[in-house]
């Protein structure tokens, strides 16, 4: 099943329409596997829903795309065709350089209204995903410090992503893995142990680069308070247990800013689970491919064989893992756990990782396209017009928990999926605090808080308003029906922004929904006490358009407020 049937019914159509073309056409051969797919178009003047057919197999015939395209939409209106579709498609066009665009009808769209009223928040809900289980994880900062704005809008985007899958029709399982073993946990331990040192006057030199912060130095007065001076002249044991002392309370500050933020996770991974055993068992089964040799005192990954730009270390010569080789294991053991499809959510610093990885995925046996990597940029925080330093290791950070408690979960959460993934994102603290229409989330918000306030206004004139016939039909004016279109492309926006595993669609929706939205209730009275029959059918349009609105910032894990 697809999204809606009339998408599903119009895609059929085109398919047949693209074959008698063929016959009177014919191409140099046609692709195998090609997909008809229609798209909102970004000028919602060119229709509902377009379609570049002609454009992407222009090469296989000897037109030019538009008498191609013209072509299609002849065969569309013939009457064996047209049926398919002609109690839900208005209209067929043809538009510059090839794009077929398609215009509901306003039977269809009266339709869909009383649909979204009947399914409320099930509207946009699709079962494409069904069957599909996906292992998400995302954020998996190290406990070596408090989240960042940086972490943040990986959060806000992996918990968005994960809903709108869900909604999608997919099983969807979020993961933080822990990385609680390794160089960085060293490096933290030893950083808490030179604020420990200097608070039992004891000169020590502090790690070259150790973690500065005052977070580190609240952990070593913990250990003082609760340890005393037992630590001064620590072994390589009491270096380790400080270490992870130091680990633990910043994982527990970690939970404590995801919980605050709505972000929850399935299952907190550790890598402590990932035993050198277990780490030499999923080499052993790269090895037993013939993908493992050895060269200078060091194991390799034979990576190159799978279109890697170099072959990879994954064993030290001193016996100890490179990063790669725990995360061979760990993606083998989301496979183990019966996980069809993975998506991992990282930071642009680990962008040049993702061959490598892709690499060991496809040597384990598995297909490299059934795991996705998308890489989240950073968000840059501005105050005043300037741009404030981000430096975890040097300590000049702001967290994603001083950003909550100054502009609000919602407004953090909003800002950070504003911009597609791969565009770097400018967070201005100063417009974020506004209770404007200039603040993006206020002004969808207030969207939604305007309609309750109708609704509860309409209460007054309610026995007058329910003894009037519904007439959908009365909503004609321009503005009405650019509402109606837009409420009936939410299913497609939903499946769009789960296909490209892009939030930022639905962003992009409904502040455009939101827009016309305030647009028309500045033209138009929804309650008039002269026309029953009319503000019924308002009341009904403005119901859709709150219901569309709630379902959205819903995915978004952003909240709805009754009044603003």
């Amino acid at each position: 099943m697809r999204i809606t049937l009339v998408q599903k019914t119009l895609i059929d159509a085109i398919e047949k329409a693209l074959e008698k073309v063929s016959e009177k056409i014919p191409p140099r051969g046609l692709p195998e596997r090609f997909k008809i797919e229609l798209e909102v178009p970004r000028d919602r003047a060119h229709g509902d829903f377009t379609a570049n057919t002609a454009l992407r197999l222009v090469k296989y015939f000897s037109v030019n795309p538009v008498i191609l395209a013209g072509a299609i939409k002849d065969e569309l209106e013939k009457p064996e065709l047209k049926n398919l579709f002609a109690d839900s498609i208005g209209e067929i066009e043809v538009l510059p350089p090839g794009f077929l665009n398609f215009r509901l009808s306003k039977p269809y769209l009266y339709k869909t209204l009383s649909g979204i009223l009947k399914k409320k928040d099930g509207f946009g809900r699709v079962s494409s995903g069904r069957g599909v289980n996906i292992n998400m994880e995302f954020v998996s900062a190290n406990p070596t410090g408090p989240l960042t704005v940086a972490h943040g809008r990986q959060a806000a985007v992996g918990e968005a992503l994960s809903r709108i899958l869900k909604f999608y029709g997919c099983d969807v399982h979020k993961e933080y893995f822990i990385n609680d073993v390794g160089t960085q946990i060293d490096i933290l331990g030893k950083s808490i142990y030179g604020r420990y040192l200097a608070m039992n006057k004891t000169l020590a030199a502090f790690p070259e680069d150790g973690y500065h912060g005052e977070y580190i130095r609240g952990i070593a007065g913990e250990l003082n308070k609760k340890y005393g001076k037992k630590f001064v002249g620590a072994k390589d044991a009491d270096l380790r247990f400080i270490a992870q002392f130091g680990a633990e309370r910043i994982l527990k500050g970690i939970k404590s800013d995801l919980r605050k933020f709505g972000v929850s996770f399935d299952k907190w991974f550790s890598q402590k689970n990932l035993s050198r055993k277990v780490v030499m068992d999923a080499l052993k089964k790269l090895r037993d491919k013939g993908c493992i040799y050895e060269k200078d005192g060091a194991t390799w990954f034979k990576s190159t064989l799978f279109g890697d730009d170099k072959d990879r270390v994954v064993v030290k010569s001193d016996g100890s893992f490179t990063y790669l080789a725990p995360d061979i294991a760990y993606h083998l053991n989301k496979y183990r756990r019966r996980f069809r499809r993975l998506v991992n959510i990282w930071g642009p610093d680990h962008h040049g990782y993702i061959p490598r990885l892709k690499a060991s995925v496809e040597a384990l046996g598995y297909s490299a396209d059934s795991v996705s990597i998308l890489i989240v940029q950073l968000a840059t925080l501005y105050r005043d017009g300037r741009a404030l330093s981000m430096s975890t290791r040097k300590g000049e950070f702001i967290t994603l928990n001083e950003v909550m408690n100054e502009v609000g979960c919602d407004v953090t959460k909003f800002f950070f999926l504003m911009r597609k993934l791969d565009s770097h994102l400018d967070f201005d603290l100063e417009v974020a605090k506004k209770n404007s229409m200039d603040n993006p989330v206020y002004y969808i918000q207030y969207a939604h808080a305007r309609i309750a306030s109708i609704l509860k206004f309409s209460v007054k004139a309610k026995d007058k308003i329910e003894n009037a016939r519904l007439s959908a039909e009365l909503l004609d004016k321009a503005e009405e029906i650019r509402i109606l279109r837009a409420l009936c492309q939410f299913p497609l926006v939903i499946e769009k922004s789960a296909v490209a595993l892009e939030p930022y669609r639905i962003v992009e929706y409904l502040n455009e929904l939101a827009k016309m939205f305030h647009s028309f209730y500045t033209k138009h009275r929804v309650v008039l006490d002269s026309d029953p029959a009319l503000t019924r059918a308002r009341l009904t349009l403005v119901k859709g358009v709150k219901t569309v609105l709630a379902n959205g910032l819903r995915l978004l894990g952003i909240s709805l407020p009754e009044r603003m």
